[in-house]
């Protein structure tokens, strides 16, 4: 996928403090690339909602709203669709229904659609240099589409790297990740968490 942003022009800003300045450049070359584990969650919900790009101010302040009711997500992530930006929240299922009525009374009268939330489930994991480092998704993405393991969406945040899955293949998407990557002994017990 590639992202394109039309409306903005370049600006060349030279920095000239940085003439001097030393640059460190690592290459990584490992068989399999190592991670600290992966963790599975499940008992979630993915709710998308899509508005019209001058209504980010009505989003943001419903999620604010969202927030002072001690309401939160585990995990949100956005993409641009022409005019409209598709937002996606993963929430707990027991706290799904809740996120859906508040963002359907916080965004009324807008031009939105919060759609209604899918059973799904989460794996996440990270490694040593993650942010530093080109390549990682990509190969986390190819190997599950390899053994068909579906995914519903992956995010990246720093150093993590997020895979929302449908509900009951969380488990399949640890094994299958675990024969790709490398997981220090120490650390190959796999944390599951059911959320309520």
């Amino acid at each position: 996928m590639e992202w394109r942003y039309p409306d903005l022009t370049p600006i060349r800003c030279p920095l000239p403090f940085l003439d001097d300045a030393l640059e460190t450049k690592a290459a990584y070359r490992e068989s399999r690339i190592k991670t600290y584990g992966f963790q599975r969650m499940t008992g979630l919900s993915l709710v998308r909602i899509t508005v019209h790009r001058s209504e980010t101010e009505s989003l943001g302040q419903a999620f604010c709203r969202l927030g002072e009711e001690g309401i939160g997500f585990l995990l949100v992530f956005s993409q641009c669709r022409g005019q409209a930006m598709e937002v996606c929240l993963v929430v707990t299922a027991e706290r799904v229904g809740v996120v859906e009525a508040r963002l359907g009374e916080f965004l009324a009268g807008t031009d939105r659609l919060v759609r209604p939330g899918v059973p799904s489930e989460m794996v996440f994991f990270q490694g040593p240099h993650f942010g530093d480092r080109y390549g990682i998704l990509e190969a986390a993405v190819r190997g599950l589409a390899a053994r068909r393991v579906k995914m519903t969406a992956a995010a990246c945040s720093g150093s993590c790297i997020y895979l929302v899955l449908p509900e009951g293949k969380s488990e399949e998407a640890v094994a299958t990740l675990s024969e790709m990557f490398e997981i220090p002994r120490a650390s190959s017990t796999k944390l599951s968490t059911t959320c309520r």
